[in-house]
């Protein structure tokens, strides 16, 4: 992915924070600190920027006599109200401004007019409420906008006008109701969108249809109970998209065809209660899929994975009904290598389940209730080669001679050999009707 993925820019900032500063020798303003200090462009190219850090201050108005020459102006955390029309047009290398957690109420009070220079500005978590056609003027050049954790209510259609290269947008943990196409109209190069955390109506077909080099979507936390069949036409290049904690009972595939180029698929704290057959058809460039921290998921059904050439992961863990995988759940995965089941209600996994995973490196399924008898027997026959995750937390919870025994110490011959359904108790009603 060209632009900077989230897990890349916890790398960058990571490699960032060990790299020295240097200080920077101009008149600085009182409390603030001047320095050199490493930085990376949007499209993640490592820079050193000249940086004026006026951080948690409690200013109420931008230091006058900024160093021209600065690149990344710091003012996050103060009362900042207002920044009058032009009052940094002096600082012509300014690359990066923050003036996020500040008390900005509208867009109009920012002042941020014909900086061509800009790449990067960060407005989060101020107060604003509606966002104007045009309200980003003379901003040709921005690359990343973070608009996430205001308040807004309305955007107009126009409102991105002018914002051509702009590659990042963050609009998550507002007060959205609708997504509108023709937002999306003025944003031609935008890579990745996060939109999580608004509760939206719904999510309408060709809602995202402009965004034909979209790399990432965040569809997280918007209370969505269903995604129509076509809202995802036109994203020809996704290859990230989330629905992290949703309301999603069925794995939405119909809309999930529109995107046959996806890798990454988050579909993490949804009340899916079976993973049913091919609900996964056709994603054959899929690598990882998460399928985490589901309370009503009980059962992952023959066939429910199949054909995914390219899936390198999948994680399906801490889902506390999920008491049953199909022996012949995953089915021509071959370059599966890792596989997460820790932490749900298995009392077995089917040897032929792992055996039909050919690349398979390593499994985790530890803090699940495993009854040791005759269907798990090859975990102490399994070939050298898969690694099992957290062994020593792997443990016996049935027959009871066996209880809290480490399961790969139990010899081979010691386990039952007769055996008793896989549907755990835990997933059955607590009482039935």
């Amino acid at each position: 992915m060209r632009g900077l993925q989230p897990s890349c820019l916890l790398l960058c900032v990571v490699a960032a924070s060990a790299m020295p500063t240097v200080p920077w020798r101009v008149a600085c303003p009182p409390r603030c600190v001047c320095q050199i200090r490493p930085w990376y462009t949007p499209r993640s190219a490592y820079r050193e920027a000249a940086t004026v850090d006026c951080n948690d201050l409690f200013i109420t108005s931008v230091p006058p006599e900024l160093p021209e020459g600065t690149q990344t102006l710091l003012l996050q955390s103060n009362n900042i109200a207002r920044l009058e029309q032009g009052e940094l047009g002096y600082l012509r290398n300014l690359s990066e401004l923050d003036l996020s957690q500040n008390s900005f109420s509208d867009i109009w009070d920012f002042g941020l007019r014909n900086m061509p220079q800009l790449l990067s500005l960060h407005l989060e978590e101020n107060q604003l409420t509606e966002l104007p056609d045009g309200s980003f003027p003379g901003l040709g050049n921005l690359q990343e906008l973070y608009l996430n954790h205001n308040r807004l209510r309305s955007i107009a259609p126009r409102a991105f006008a002018g914002l051509g290269s702009l590659l990042r947008l963050h609009l998550n943990s507002n007060l959205l109701r609708t997504l509108d196409s023709r937002w999306f109209q003025m944003l031609p190069s935008l890579e990745i969108l996060m939109v999580g955390g608004n509760k939206v109506d719904a999510i309408l077909d060709m809602n995202f249809r402009p965004l034909g080099n979209l790399r990432s979507l965040v569809l997280a936390g918007m209370q969505l109970r269903e995604i129509s069949d076509y809202a995802l036409e036109g994203l020809r290049s996704l290859e990230s998209l989330s629905f992290y904690d949703n309301k999603l009972a069925d794995v939405p595939k119909r809309a999930l065809q529109q995107v046959p180029g996806l890798k990454f698929l988050d579909l993490n704290k949804n009340p899916l209660q079976r993973v049913k057959q091919s609900d996964f058809t056709n994603m054959l460039h899929l690598k990882e899929l998460g399928l985490n921290n589901m309370d009503e998921l009980v059962s992952i059904d023959q066939f429910a994975l199949i054909n995914l050439p390219e899936l390198t992961k999948l994680d399906v863990t801490n889902n506390p009904k999920l008491s049953f995988i199909h022996p012949k759940a995953f089915q021509h995965l071959p370059q599966l290598e890792t596989l997460m089941l820790n932490n749900n209600a298995l009392s077995a996994l089917h040897r032929q389940t792992v055996e039909s995973l050919p690349n398979l490196q390593e499994i985790s399924i530890h803090g699940n209730p495993l009854r040791c008898d005759c269907v798990i027997r090859w975990v102490n026959s399994t070939r050298p080669r898969v690694r099992f995750i957290e062994p020593q937390s792997t443990l016996c919870a049935e027959p009871p001679d066996l209880q809290r025994r480490h399961i790969r110490d139990v010899p081979f011959r010691e386990m039952t050999e007769q055996c008793l359904p896989l549907i755990s108790a835990r997933s059955l009603p607590a009482r039935l009707e």
